[in-house]
């Protein structure tokens, strides 16, 4: 651990859930005890189910207290209901806990000024005692280092990407779509109505967290806004943040404040906060996942507008593809014609196309020499390749090579197209220095070729190469990248 005040929190010895279910085998959002399990956190601390109306769960002691769980308890997460959580809050004074998650709703956020006196009281005698809390109305922590996870299902290998979310639901959808496309996180934080710890104190963590090299964010209202300014300035000038703010309009900010009980304020404001600390506002959920795929892979490393776009097969989708780069305000340049001369060495002329996109596929001993040449011609900032590239490579796919006697079956491939695909784009990228970008087509396109989108995307991230659904959303991606480097000068260079 470092020394970081809020440490702790994020790796406690202990954790009791108070208000387990009953129900040994439990579904949905508060299932954290069997999500606890799942995730290992047994094999390396103690974990401590509370209901006084059942002896055990899953062949595992339950308590009738907190009180009568084993010392020490550093975590505690209330599953109670509201009317119970103040005698909850006495417990966790008498047992010293270090922190308390309150995945209990029904403070604050309902607008009922007694619960949100009842929400101060119990944030203040926690604070007198030295304990901190997450919530309420959250789904708490998800960290893979120390397992700990508030869904199940969520991988436990950790990786470098910081989220804080507002909504719990929110974080658990992020986590589950970024997984698919090979993200893997730091720490997850969801901290709801934000009544003790709120979002410039987890930005402050995320700031100075080792494990942390991306931080990524969903806010609904902003607490306290000076303290979450200073700390977004100082997360935003080492590390690249992403915030999405929710509640932008008449009719989300009316929902944000039935949500977390959060007054979302002016977009206006928030985004001239994101342009004086450096921070990159994303305008949608979508977007918030590209840029963190992005900012967590090679994508971050193009500086220029030009494309150089291997097509894959397919004019249409060329010319689609070239409008789409255009739009999002790169370019497509022409490729030098002593390029194409020494592509039309190997390529004919008929049903090809050299000039960029890249709609052709030499001989499978020229592949090679084609994408390094296109990857190394003038005004080529970066190149789009899509696995349908790779595959044409060895353009042999019921592996029969020929010999004297005819076709003989050779041993299949041992890895996936998916895999040698992101394998190659790494070699590319390695041998000529250009970023080299992860690009799918449709998906019925890309089954008829035997490649999954999930199996490409997580194949790329492993080697370090973002991948897009689509040429537009890359494009867009990168469009967003560059501006934010523009509108970040004179601040720190962010590698």
């Amino acid at each position: 651990m470092s020394s970081h005040s809020l440490d702790p929190i994020f790796n406690p010895r202990a954790v009791a859930v108070v208000g387990v279910s009953s129900n040994p085998n439990p579904t949905g959002m508060g299932s954290f005890y069997n999500s606890l399990l799942e995730a290992g956190f047994a094999e390396t601390g103690g974990l401590y189910p509370v209901n006084p109306k059942v002896d055990e769960i899953n062949g595992a002691r339950c308590y009738p207290s907190l009180m009568d769980t084993p010392d020490p308890v550093d975590h505690v997460i209330s599953q109670v209901p509201a009317r119970f959580v103040p005698e909850l809050v006495d417990q966790c004074v008498r047992k010293k806990v270090r922190s308390i998650h309150f995945f209990t709703a029904g403070f604050s956020e309902t607008g009922d000024a007694r619960m949100a006196d009842i929400e101060r009281q119990m944030i203040t005698k926690l604070r007198d005692a030295g304990i901190r809390a997450i919530g309420p109305n959250c789904m708490g922590l998800y960290v893979p280092g120390s397992r700990l996870a508030f869904m199940a299902g969520f991988p436990m290998d950790a990786g470098n990407v910081f989220l804080l979310s507002q909504s719990g639901a929110n974080a658990g959808e992020v986590v589950r779509e970024l997984t698919t496309r090979g993200v893997r996180f730091s720490k997850v934080v969801s901290y709801g109505n934000g009544a003790d710890l709120r979002a410039h104190d987890f930005l402050d963590y995320a700031a100075a967290d080792e494990e942390s090299t991306v931080v990524t964010a969903y806010i609904e209202g902003v607490q306290e806004g000076r303290k979450f300014f200073e700390a977004l300035q100082r997360c935003a000038r080492v590390k690249p943040v992403i915030v999405l703010k929710g509640g932008r309009t008449a009719s989300g900010s009316q929902a944000a404040h039935s949500h977390t009980g959060s007054l979302a304020g002016s977009i206006e404001i928030f985004d001239a906060v994101c342009r004086q600390t450096g921070a990159l506002r994303a305008e949608t959920m979508e977007e918030l996942q590209d840029l963190t795929v992005a900012l967590s892979t090679n994508v971050h490393r193009a500086r220029g507008r030009g494309v150089a776009l291997f097509a894959g097969g397919g004019g249409g989708f060329a010319v689609l593809s070239a409008d789409a780069i255009d739009r999002a305000g790169l370019t497509v340049p022409q490729m030098p014609q002593s390029a194409v001369d020494e592509m039309r060495a190997y390529i004919p002329v008929a049903g090809s196309s050299v000039n960029n996109p890249i709609d052709a596929f030499p001989p499978p001993e020229h592949m090679d020499d084609m994408l390094r040449l296109v990857a190394t011609a003038t005004g080529m900032d970066m190149v789009f390749m899509s696995p349908m590239v790779a595959r044409s490579r060895w353009q042999n796919p019921n592996n029969t090579v020929k010999d004297e006697q005819g076709p003989v079956t050779v041993e299949p491939e041992t890895e996936s197209i998916a895999t040698i695909a992101a394998r190659q784009m790494r070699q590319l990228e390695d041998d000529t220095e250009t970023p080299v970008i992860g690009v799918m087509r449709g998906g019925g396109m890309a089954r008829m070729m035997g490649i999954e989108s999930d199996d490409f995307f997580q194949a790329a991230y492993r080697e370090g190469i973002g991948a897009f659904p689509s040429v537009a959303r890359a494009a867009h991606t990168i469009a967003q990248l560059i501006e934010w480097r523009e509108y970040r000068q004179g601040l720190p260079e962010i590698p």
